[in-house]
């Protein structure tokens, strides 16, 4: 198979999950202004950025983040501003996180190392989200009286969702692997 074909497997499966990400953020959001009175989200818009990052490496992985965040950001009603921006960078950072950690552990997969890295990762994303908070409405000239309140909130649910991904994921990946998408060993940096 060239090289133009695998990258072109890449790309669609890639698509796919940036897709896919943007449908669980969307569904994220609603649930969390369902019971968590619009103060929090939970994290399973996370998972497709898990595959594709330890899929396809760090390229493909902080490219399906990039591309997903973008566009939930779009969905959004408000006009695109310097926030559209800021929002993006918590989601950029986590896939790059995952990628680079299943790299420096040499891509086990192993439930307990994964599910270190994955801690590891949602912590990043929980106090990216908490900085770009402080700095949206500092921006925006808003309170930021309550955000103390939500981190131990977005800290707890982060190591949940974190060990809950680490057992679902790499079943995954061999299934993805198992059906002809052509994971790459070496990704591109």
């Amino acid at each position: 198979m060239s090289k133009n074909s695998k990258q072109l497997k890449s790309l669609c499966v890639c698509s796919v999950l940036a897709a896919l990400y943007v449908a669980l953020e969307w569904i994220a959001a609603y649930t969390g202004k369902l019971f968590f009175a619009d103060a929090y989200q939970l994290p399973i818009s996370c998972f497709p950025l898990i595959v594709a990052s330890m899929s396809f490496g760090i390229f493909w992985g902080t490219m399906t983040g990039l591309v997903g965040s973008f566009i939930s950001q779009l969905m959004l009603p408000y006009p695109i501003n310097i926030s559209t921006v800021l929002w993006m960078i918590p989601t950029v950072c986590y896939s790059l996180s995952v990628a680079l950690l299943f790299l420096i552990f040499k891509k086990s997969q192993k439930p307990v190392i994964l599910s270190v890295e994955l801690i590891i990762s949602s912590l990043v994303l929980s106090f990216m989200n908490v900085i770009i908070s402080y700095l949206n409405n500092y921006i925006l000239d808003l309170s930021n009286a309550l955000l103390a309140l939500f981190l131990p909130v977005k800290i707890i649910s982060a190591v949940i969702s974190a060990i809950v991904f680490a057992i679902i994921v790499p079943p995954i990946i061999k299934k993805l692997k198992l059906s002809g998408v052509n994971i790459q060993n070496k990704p591109i940096t």
